[in-house]
């Protein structure tokens, strides 16, 4: 029997990544982009940016868990650095509009050359390159019927903060089965990952 083309026994380094575990981290937009509402799944607009580890041990961890999975994967690859910003109108909840405030006062106090400006959109060329805090938080759900975990981005903070200590990680996203009531801890992220294209 012949081997397949290109064989070669190695080590699959992927296989043992592992997505960065609840905590703060130092984190750098890639790349952003506006996406109008569709009417249908989003019915308003909202800024798209991918984002990844800047410093220290998981450094660069979702580009790395991403280019392994799409080795493995082919176009079924999801990015895990994807966070989603819905921008509110006047009509909806004061939590949104706040949600939203927090993560732009975020960017805007990591970065002292960046303030959010409404009448540039839909151009958001400005984030590229921005630093901004990751506040990563314990993900639990039901797969298959059974209990899992992992991690995922619950929102921005500021660099500032994080250093100094006055942030906290937030609290784990129950979303297994059998628990009778969604989370609420004031994350405003959508979890899109699954849907997106990635821009690269």
């Amino acid at each position: 029997m012949k081997p397949y083309d290109g064989f070669k026994a190695q080590k699959n380094e992927g296989a043992f990544l592992d997505v960065p575990p609840a905590g703060l981290y130092t984190a750098v937009i890639k790349k952003a982009r506006y996406v109008e509402a569709d009417g249908e799944k989003w019915n308003r607009d909202r800024i798209e940016l991918f984002v990844d580890i800047a410093e220290g041990d998981y450094k660069d961890r979702y580009m790395a868990l991403f280019t392994d999975q799409k080795e493995k994967w082919g176009e079924d690859a999801k990015y895990k650095g994807l966070v989603t910003l819905v921008l509110p109108v006047n009509e909806d909840e004061p939590w949104k509009k706040k949600n939203f405030e927090h993560n732009v006062w975020a960017i805007e106090d990591s970065n002292s050359n960046f303030r959010f400006n409404w009448d540039k959109l839909p151009n958001v060329d400005d984030f590229n390159g921005k630093m901004v805090g990751l506040n990563v938080r314990q993900r639990l759900y039901t797969y298959k019927e059974k209990d899992r975990e992992s991690t995922e981005i619950g929102r921005f903070e500021s660099i500032q903060d994080i250093k100094s200590g006055r942030c906290k990680v937030l609290k784990a996203n129950d979303k297994r089965e059998k628990k009778s009531e969604d989370s609420t801890d004031g994350s405003s992220f959508t979890d899109v990952s699954k849907s997106v294209d990635v821009p690269w």
